[in-house]
């Protein structure tokens, strides 16, 4: 299946995860460069290529998890 369309909503402050251990990471900047269309992100772990990260699971703060649904 071929994708037509994508949205990605990045926010400073949001939590990322960078790096192959992923590694908790703050996005502290947001770059464009009109010459090449490159978005670029600025990290408290160093500078990043957009889509070179994973989201972290936002999860809210009423949401009470279980501790057992770890292992289930």
């Amino acid at each position: 299946m071929t994708l037509r369309t994508i949205s990605l909503n990045l926010e400073l402050g949001q939590t990322i995860l960078v790096g192959p251990n992923d590694t908790p990471a703050e996005i502290t900047k947001i770059e464009f460069h009109e010459k090449s269309g490159e978005v670029s992100l600025n990290t408290t772990k160093g500078p990043r290529k957009a889509l070179t990260f994973k989201l972290c699971q936002q999860s809210s703060p009423t949401e009470q998890l279980d501790p057992a649904d770890k292992y289930r």
